[in-house]
């Protein structure tokens, strides 16, 4: 359970945002509105944590960024990104749904529904999670500075 709960914690913590200075274009070319854009930045995220890219995870994330994961635990950026530098999160896929998003100005709130595969120190944590991002947007660009999971049973 707890290297459920460190694996969660981490594909939690990498799973942030960044937009460009101007909004990326979808594929008919028009400009994304902010809840696209962060539906967008969320499945970036969720990629480059499969594909342990940890540029960009750091990228989408604010500096000062905590996860805290079902246990109550705190989870920094640096924290999450050694988990996953060190090979310990191993996961193979992801699926994503039930997105709700909404944005106050500068900050937005995002929930939504994840479904991932894989392991975390050998266990695996394949099963469903309820999450919640918070982003702000600092000089043009959308950071994740809070996350927290909660797995469904």
């Amino acid at each position: 359970m707890k290297t459920y709960i460190l694996a969660a914690a981490l594909f939690i913590a990498v799973w942030h945002a960044s937009a460009q200075t101007n909004p990326p274009a979808n594929a008919a070319g028009s400009r994304m509105n902010p809840e696209q854009t962060l539906q967008a930045l969320e499945r970036e995220w969720a990629t480059a944590v499969v594909q342990r890219d940890t540029n960009t995870i750091s990228r989408l994330r604010s500096d000062d960024f905590e996860f805290t994961d079902p246990n109550g635990q705190i989870w920094t950026k640096s924290r999450t990104l050694e988990f996953i530098s060190a090979g310990r999160l191993q996961l193979d896929s992801y699926a994503m749904s039930e997105f709700r998003i909404r944005t106050y100005g500068d900050t937005a709130v995002v929930n939504f529904r994840v479904q991932w595969f894989g392991q975390a120190d050998g266990v695996d944590i394949s099963g469903p999670q309820r999450m919640t991002d918070v982003f702000v947007r600092q000089n043009d660009k959308w950071r994740c500075v809070a996350s927290h999971t909660t797995r469904i049973q």
